[in-house]
């Protein structure tokens, strides 16, 4: 009866049952050593391309860098050139106006010294009024005609010479936008933006308030938050307008005189 009981609780031989304990061990060392042969075939392949990649920065980087380099050092050369000629013309404009006045005052000198004040080429200094605009934070509601239209609005009102951030305007100067930024004949200005204009103090205030560019601009304060300041400065002093770039113009043998317009407006 006990083996009958035996036979029924340990159906399985003995021997068979260890046999299939060990083919079960067996798989399942098998399947863990397969899932780390994946884990380190993955790690390898991703040591690989990480070091393909650094090694390719590398290679490339002494090359990017030299570029780099000689990039800044052609802009700083350009720069450096670009303020050599501006002093070098400067000199020249100051040789010139001493000769000038080494000559005398009169006749066709004066002509000439009429002509270079109303084409703005020499300095100039009074009493004037100071504007300044800047844009409020993160806005850029100040565009290039509207800088257009409150110059235009001082020379309305009388103005005889005026600066936009430092730039000398002259019959033909132009203002620009690129991007953010104004141009000034093509030379960038930056935030928050000085405009001076000489003329009569008193009058000129009076009269650039009913411009329309001032009321834009006063509109803008109100409504957009940017800065527009207009004060009265007991003298101002402004620079000669850069040498003009003559393309066609050459020297006439005639004896015929041309007036030249005045300055402004302003495009």
């Amino acid at each position: 009866m006990s083996w009958l009981a035996g036979l029924g609780r340990d159906a399985l031989d003995p021997g068979y049952a260890e046999a299939a304990r060990r083919r079960h061990g067996t798989t399942r060392t098998r399947g863990r050593a397969i899932a780390v042969s994946w884990v380190v075939v993955a790690m390898v392949l991703a040591g690989l391309a990480v070091g393909v990649a650094v090694r390719s920065n590398q290679i490339n980087e002494p090359s990017a860098a030299r570029a780099r380099a000689g990039m800044l050092a052609d802009v700083d050369r350009a720069q450096q050139r670009a303020v050599a000629l501006e002093a070098t013309a400067s000199s020249l404009a100051d040789q010139i106006r001493v000769r000038q006045q080494e000559l005398g005052a009169g006749g066709a000198l004066q002509s000439v010294a009429d002509l270079q004040a109303e084409a703005a080429m020499t300095p100039v200094q009074g009493p004037g009024l100071r504007v300044l605009i800047d844009r409020a934070d993160g806005s850029n509601v100040i565009l290039d005609r509207d800088v257009q239209l409150l110059v235009n609005g001082l020379w309305v009102a009388g103005a005889e010479a005026v600066t936009v951030g430092g730039v000398r305007l002259r019959a033909t100067s132009a203002i620009r936008q690129a991007g953010g930024t104004i141009l000034v004949d093509n030379k960038p200005t930056f935030w928050p933006i000085t405009i001076d204009a000489i003329g009569p103090l008193n009058s000129m205030h009076v009269a650039f308030a009913e411009t329309s560019g001032y009321g834009r601009f006063a509109g803008f304060a109100a409504n957009y938050g940017i800065t527009f300041e207009v004060s009265d400065v007991a003298s101002l002093s402004l620079p000669a307008a850069p040498a003009l770039d003559w393309r066609y113009a050459e020297p006439g043998t005639g004896t015929a005189t041309a007036s030249a317009p005045a300055t402004g407006p302003t495009r």
